[in-house]
């Protein structure tokens, strides 16, 4: 059987996966992107909004922008990272049908140089390409412009990828040009494309998920109940957490960029790593790793580990990886590791929460282990909805994409739906979950589950409506308007604004119809427009006050008494916060 054959057939049972009602070149889409990104383990979400395909995209299908590894977004603070820094831009078009043209790769010969040209105009940009790809190019421009001081490396990744399985002797020809061009654009920049057909796309998409690593020790190792403590060489733990000399994404609970902003102490354990000479071993003067394993199994001075994930000890690590990727060299000294074996998510994300609050990890960063996030999740399971509080582990037990939605997602709809701020959640769609405020206010432990049913329920109505009618829907309306669409749609089926707590529990998502979500959909549009349908228009409260008063249903008493929004950094106004009284559930 051909590898087109093999990938047709992998598309063809895990389709679902993706979402329900994707076309084959959607799907195929989503596919590349995920294989293409494997060592990055993104989620289905962060898969999903680099997807950049549809009228006026260039010739370019998704886009991923990572810092030191860590995927960005258009409100990631870039003051975070600190030298060395490396930027990766990968830039992805996918063709199910058809094998590598010429005329494909003369679309991306055209764009690409274009896009990412620091200089570049974006009035000239917009007449050109649809919203997607200018917002992310423009996230990616300011971006290095940001890190210009830090001096960061550049490396673009142009995989062009089809069911090809013979290649293109002209297409191939075409590449040095457009290396050439990229790589001029920034210094110290690297450019590569590469030609992806059937063969490298089976061979990249059956390495396995589950992931056995061993991880040698230095003489013996302490083993009581199912946890082990031992010494690893600095050497050996290099190898543990990285494969071709980039490190192991999917090893690692949280982002890494949560670690990025302790810049004294990682100096301080690259300055121990640089000391080879020192007379105290490096694990004298570290608090060492923790690992959690789904199993863990000793022999011959080695520990075999299912599934490993490195819950503390994240800048030890990356540290240790610049170390030796850097051409470091050490056969001394060691690391100190803890092995824990535990199969009860309740235990694990204790340990997880324990081991973290010692050190400067960022206290939004936890909050996915705490009790009120488990009981989101137990809630929303029984409906048939799967809450990924932790990162793709939904996803990774199969279930469809359609009925995942992750933390971030759920705190974007609720600060839509239930607080009326569908600008922030347009504008921060990761910032609003690190602010401690911001946080308690859209998850207090005093709030009905059953709203967050409605917020997951809004979103993939309005998700599974765009995917449905994305040709035809151009892609600055998609990209802006989801969550004041979801807004509008809780007044729409409540009957008047605002949606207060006991009414908004109740709500029929159910009863939605697609005429109603055109309607309502038409009405944004039209009010998006006459506000000047920018980018900055979805981003501003002032919309979310030009909806208001231009609503389809009527103001309550409540709502008319009281301001219409409020500012970002402003508390709830008094109509919102009667959403959220003490003791609601």
């Amino acid at each position: 059987m051909s590898d087109d054959i093999l990938i047709k057939t992998i598309l063809a049972k895990h389709k679902s996966r993706y979402g329900v009602g994707l076309s084959d070149g959607d799907a195929f889409e989503f596919f590349c992107a995920e294989t293409v990104l494997k060592p990055f383990a993104l989620t289905f979400d962060e898969i999903e909004k680099g997807i950049v395909d549809g009228k006026n995209d260039g010739g370019i299908d998704s886009v991923y922008f990572f810092v030191n590894r860590s995927l960005i977004a258009i409100d990631t603070d870039m003051d975070m990272f600190k030298s060395p820094v490396t930027v990766d831009l990968y830039i992805i078009q996918s063709k199910i049908d058809g094998g590598f043209a010429e005329g494909a790769m003369a679309k991306l010969q055209a764009a690409v140089p274009q896009l990412i040209a620091l200089d570049a105009d974006p009035a000239t940009l917009a007449a050109i390409y649809n919203s997607d790809v200018q917002e992310t190019f423009e996230t990616y421009r300011d971006g290095l412009q940001d890190l210009a001081g830090q001096f960061p490396t550049v490396n673009v990744h142009i995989i062009y990828a089809t069911l090809a399985n013979a290649g293109n002797d002209k297409v191939e020809a075409m590449i040095p040009a457009l290396e050439k061009a990229v790589a001029e654009k920034f210094p110290k920049s690297t450019c590569k494309v590469e030609l992806w057909g059937a063969a490298k796309l089976y061979e990249e998409a059956q390495k396995q998920n589950v992931l056995v690593k061993k991880l040698p020790f230095v003489k013996s190792a302490i083993s009581h109940g199912k946890g082990y403590v031992f010494l690893a060489g600095l050497r050996d733990y290099y190898d543990f957490i990285t494969d071709n000399g980039k490190i192991i994404d999917a090893l690692f609970e949280f982002n890494v960029r949560d670690y990025q902003s302790t810049a004294s102490v990682n100096k301080e354990i690259a300055a121990t790593l640089k000391t080879a000479d020192d007379q105290a071993d490096f694990w004298w003067l570290n608090n060492g790793i923790t690992i959690l394993a789904e199993e863990a199994q000793s022999q011959d001075n080695k520990l075999t580990i299912k599934n490993p994930l490195v819950v503390n000890g994240l800048q030890t690590s990356h540290e240790i990886h610049r170390f030796f990727a850097g051409g470091g060299s050490d056969v001394n000294r060691s690391v100190q590791v803890r092995v824990l074996e535990i199969d009860d998510e309740v235990r694990r994300d204790r340990v997880i929460k324990a081991t973290n609050s010692q050190t400067g990890i960022k206290p939004a960063s936890l909050h996915a282990t705490e009790p009120f996030q488990r009981k989101i999740e137990d809630f929303l399971m029984q409906l048939g909805i799967f809450y990924d509080r932790r990162k793709d582990y939904w996803r990774n037990k199969g279930k469809p994409a359609d009925k995942i939605i992750g933390i971030e997602r759920l705190a974007q709809s609720a600060m839509a739906v239930m607080r009326e701020r569908p600008h922030d959640a347009r504008a921060r769609p990761t910032t609003i979950l690190k602010e401690d405020a911001e946080y308690q206010a859209l998850f207090a432990d005093t709030t009905d589950l059953k709203i967050y049913q409605v917020c997951a329920e809004l979103f993939f109505a309005v998700d599974a409506y765009f995917k449905k009618h994305g040709k035809t829907i151009d892609s600055v309306y998609r990209n802006n308007l989801r969550y004041h669409l979801m807004m509008q749609l809780a007044w729409e089926l409540n009957g008047s604004r605002p949606v207060h707590i006991a009414a908004l529990r109740q709500l029929k998502v159910s009863t939605l119809t697609e005429a109603t979500i055109k309607k309502v959909l038409d009405h944004t549009i039209e009010q998006f427009e006459k506000a000047g349908a920018a980018d900055k228009t979805a981003k501003s409260d002032t919309f979310t006050v030009t909806l208001q008063k231009a609503s389809l249903v009527k103001a309550s008493v409540l709502a008319a008494q009281a301001p219409a929004v409020a500012s970002p950094a402003a508390t709830p106004t008094p109509a919102v916060s009667q959403t959220l009284p003490a003791g609601s559930k």
